[in-house]
């Protein structure tokens, strides 16, 4: 019997060997090609893979790839901050294969890093399904999204849990990807902020040719914006007519002076901008859920920091952040970055990335917004200065103003300093 155990033991730890063979064979045998790389970009370069993990899927795997790539494609692009690789490139790169769960993710998700690296991409994005049963007879739906460095091979990870009911519904579910997204995104924004300063000063220092950046400028006072119409208010004293005169001033830590401007007079008129009509649009896309507050906030518009083109990466990081922050607090309610997007698209700014204050304003009032932020994001020097202020639609006056600055390295350090920056913005601490 003893003989018999020990020959069954020596055939179990053959098989295992041959099986351990056959795996080391099956990643050696994966040879990745080579590309050249990409134009040039401060956008962070992403390889979108999507993978199915255990359960029983009404739909096959390829078509979850397929759909997954375009939609994820079709957000990533928007905002901005990411330069998806391009299906001919993945092609390129991985020829006829199509890598198996178990070797992308096998040794700290190396052959992913691989990949990604042989696509020139900073971030591997990974979006993976998993059905599990439930302890309740039924199934558990899980969505996973992680963000891969390429370099370092640290991973960020958000999951949300969904049933049926979800999955049958395409913008519910749409809403649960992108809320988990978000997630991932937050838990990521350290990296990526940091992966954006390095890209963009190694390509400012490859790029002679571009100018240096000021610092942002501050606004123009509210009669350079506006004339002011005088008409005499019943009732209203010289002395308190005189005293809606009045500017606060509001000193950034960075020294920089921006002024509060005062309430237009009762009873005073503007005539309408030309085309202020064209930006009255009812705001029907849905409500994101990572954007549904507590009712009764103010209705809230936040632009994009205005920035130069080779630091645009960074200034959209940090919007994200800022926003994020801001809907923390959850004093407003947002409105949908995708609509906002849309009507800027309608005004042909979209591309050009430029919009003034006073357009910001008249826009914002367009979405049925109360208030709306604006901001910039300039380098004096090496230093980066970031601005914002919240606006009231109505009156033009600032409500709420915030200022840092920073340099590469201190990335973590601003990142800690957001959410105060979104209090003071919100009015909560000076």
């Amino acid at each position: 019997m003893k003989n018999f155990n020990s020959k069954r033991i020596v055939y179990i730890l053959y098989i295992l060997t041959l099986l351990s063979v056959f795996i080391l064979t099956s990643c050696a045998g994966i040879r990745l090609k080579t590309i050249p790389p990409p134009s040039p970009t401060a956008k962070l370069r992403v390889y979108v893979l999507p993978l199915t993990g255990h359960g029983k899927w009404d739909n096959p795997h390829e078509e979850f790839v397929d759909k997954t790539i375009r939609r994820v494609e079709k957000f990533l692009n928007k905002t901005g901050i990411y330069e998806v690789a391009a299906k001919s490139d993945v092609q390129a790169v991985l020829g006829d294969h199509s890598p198996a769960k178990w070797e992308i993710e096998r040794n700290g998700w190396a052959f992913a890093r691989d990949i990604g690296k042989a696509l020139h991409a900073d971030y591997v994005i990974i979006i993976e399904r998993v059905n599990e049963r439930s302890s309740l007879a039924g199934n558990d739906f899980f969505f996973i999204i992680k963000i891969l460095n390429t370099e370092t091979g640290k991973v960020f990870e958000a999951w949300s849990m969904t049933d049926r009911a979800d999955r049958s519904e395409r913008d519910r579910q749409n809403r649960i990807v992108m809320a988990t997204y978000r997630d991932a995104f937050f838990s990521a924004r350290h990296d990526m902020l940091e992966t954006a300063i390095k890209k963009s000063e190694s390509r400012s220092l490859q790029n002679k040719n571009i100018v240096p950046v000021q610092a942002p400028a501050e606004a123009p006072a509210a009669d350079e914006e506006k004339p002011q119409i005088k008409t005499p208010v019943p009732g209203k004293t010289e002395s308190a007519a005189r005293q809606d005169k009045k500017v606060a001033a509001i000193r950034s830590p960075a020294g920089i002076t921006a002024k509060a401007e005062p309430k237009p007079k009762v009873g005073t008129s503007e005539a309408k901008q030309p085309g202020e009509e064209a930006f009255k649009v009812e705001d029907k896309s849905p409500v994101m859920l990572e954007e549904a507050v507590l009712s009764g906030g103010a209705r809230l518009v936040i632009y994009d920091l205005e920035s130069p083109e080779n630091i645009k990466t960074v200034a959209l990081i940090l919007t994200e952040v800022l926003r994020e922050e801001l809907f923390r607090l959850k004093r407003f309610t947002l409105v949908n970055r995708e609509t906002l997007q849309q009507i800027l698209g309608e005004m042909t700014l979209q591309q050009a990335g430029l919009i003034d204050e006073k357009q910001a304003v008249k826009t914002g009032k367009g979405l049925a917004a109360s208030q709306v932020v604006t901001g910039k994001l300039g380098m004096l020097g090496k230093t980066y200065i970031l601005q914002a202020k919240r606006i009231d639609v109505e009156t033009f006056a600032t409500l709420g103003f915030a200022s840092t600055k920073f340099v590469q390295g201190q990335e973590e350090d601003v990142l800690s300093r957001l959410p105060g920056l979104a209090k003071s913005l919100a009015g909560l601490q000076h």
